[in-house]
């Protein structure tokens, strides 16, 4: 009954307390395995990060392209100079069913690219979520501006 409770879960504390309950159990073998395909970890290298913001009537469109490194499921980069006009930090964090919460912080720069038209250096954060699998991830910013968002693994 216990298996068969969660076979088709992604929660890895629902296969542990399997393991736990029965280590040598008819389904332990396939407990182990899909442990193993939900770890965060099997994410873990450097992503080639695409966010693609098509312009509006408020604001010309761009793309940012930059390299970022995950680790223990959690994702960093930046593109431009770190506190510098035009420039971006993304942190990632990966959940081990693949869905993502996305966090960036940056500051603007051409301020036609932007919503509002701040002056160059205003600060900027936004949320998105993503969902990754395998080697690629994708998701969508639906805050105050639309934009996409791919990662691809190197």
């Amino acid at each position: 009954m216990f298996w068969k409770s969660i076979e088709a879960g992604s929660d890895p504390a629902a296969f542990d307390a399997y393991l736990k309950q029965y280590p040598d159990g008819a389904f332990a073998a396939l407990a182990r395995q899909r442990l193993a395909s939900l770890d965060v970890a099997r994410f873990d290298g450097t992503w080639r990060v695409t966010i693609v913001c098509p312009a509006t009537r408020e604001a010309l469109g761009w793309t940012t392209r930059f390299s970022a490194q995950v680790n223990n499921g959690v994702l960093r980069g930046h593109a431009g100079v770190e506190g510098q006009p035009h420039s971006m930090t993304m942190t990632v964090r990966i959940h081990p069913d693949g869905n993502a919460d996305v966090d960036v912080q940056g500051r603007t720069g051409d301020p036609r690219e932007n919503i509002f038209n701040p002056p160059p250096g205003t600060q900027y954060v936004w949320h998105s979520s993503a969902r990754f699998e395998g080697r690629q991830g994708s998701g969508k910013r639906t805050e105050l501006r639309p934009c996409d968002l791919s990662f691809v693994k190197q």
